[in-house]
C-alpha cells in the first residue's frame, strides 16, 4: 500500500513539473550541441504548461543567441505582460535589450540597461553594457564603466575582454596587453578575445604570434550575438596577407 501511495505521489510530482522537467532536458540537449532537439524539447514544455519564468526567459534568449529576434521578440513581449516581480522585470529587460541591440538600436538597448543596471547591479549587465559602451565609440565612459565592472568581477571573461578592448580602443596598448594577457588566463570561448588580442599583438608589432591568434579566433564559439562574425576575421587576414604580398 505505502508502495502504491508513493507511485502515486512520484507520478503526481512529474506531472506537476512536466514543464519543468522537459525545460531541464532542453538545457542539458542544448549545453551539448550536437543537435537542434533542444527547440522541440522547450516547444514541448510550452505546450503542456507549468514552465517557469527563469525558464521561459532562458528559452526566449536561446532563440536570440541561435539569431532568430522576431521569435525571441515575441516570447520576450509576451513575458513582458505578464504579472512579474520587481527582479523578474529587471531581468526580462536585460535580455530583452539584445533584440533593440541587434536590431541597431543601440541608445534603446543601452537606456534599457542602464535602467538594469542602476536598480540591480549583476554580471552579464556589466557585460552587455560594456561591450555596448565600448562598440558605440563612447570610450571616456566606456573605459569608466568597465572599469567599474572589472572591479565588481575581475573573474568574467566578457568583463576583463570589455576593459582590454577599450584601453586597445583608447591608445593605451600595454594596459590592453595586460588585461588581454588576464582573459588568455581565463580560458575564453568568444572570438572576440583573441581577435582583439591578435590585432593588438600585430600593431605592437609581434606580426607572427598576433596572426596566430587572430586564426584561433576562427575555431572560437560564434552565435547570432557576438560582435565579431567569421567572415571579418577572413576579411582581416585576406588583407594583411594582400598588403604584405
Amino acid at each position: 500500500m505505502f508502495g502504491k501511495i508513493i507511485t502515486v505521489i512520484a507520478v503526481l510530482l512529474i506531472l506537476w513539473k512536466r514543464g519543468e522537467i522537459c525545460a531541464g532536458v532542453a538545457r542539458a540537449v542544448y549545453a551539448r550541441g550536437k543537435s537542434e532537439n533542444w527547440r522541440k524539447w522547450y516547444a514541448f514544455a510550452e505546450k503542456i504548461g507549468g514552465m517557469k519564468f527563469n525558464n521561459r526567459l532562458t528559452y526566449a534568449y536561446l532563440i536570440l543567441k541561435e539569431g532568430d529576434p522576431d521569435a525571441a521578440n515575441k516570447k520576450f513581449a509576451l513575458l513582458s505582460m505578464e504579472r512579474l516581480t520587481r527582479e523578474q522585470k529587471l531581468q526580462l529587460k536585460a535580455s530583452y535589450a539584445l533584440v533593440y541591440w541587434k536590431r541597431g538600436e543601440v541608445d534603446t538597448a543601452i537606456e534599457m540597461l542602464e535602467e538594469v543596471i542602476n536598480s540591480a547591479k549583476t554580471t552579464s549587465t556589466y557585460g552587455s553594457l560594456g561591450y555596448m559602451y565600448a562598440f558605440n565609440g563612447n570610450l571616456s565612459k566606456a573605459l569608466e564603466f568597465n572599469q567599474e565592472a572589472y572591479e565588481y568581477n575581475s573573474t568574467n571573461p566578457i568583463i576583463v575582454d570589455n576593459l582590454a578592448f577599450t584601453y586597445y580602443k583608447v591608445g593605451e596598448y600595454a594596459r590592453a596587453r595586460e588585461y588581454y594577457e588576464k582573459l588568455m588566463a581565463l580560458k575564453p570561448t568568444f572570438p572576440e578575445a583573441f581577435y582583439g588580442y591578435g590585432r593588438l599583438l600585430v600593431e605592437m608589432g609581434e606580426t607572427e604570434a598576433g596572426l596566430e591568434m587572430v586564426r584561433k579566433a576562427l575555431s572560437a564559439n560564434f552565435s547570432y550575438l557576438t560582435v565579431t562574425d567569421r567572415q571579418e576575421i577572413l576579411d582581416y587576414l585576406e588583407e594583411f596577407e594582400d598588403d604584405n604580398a
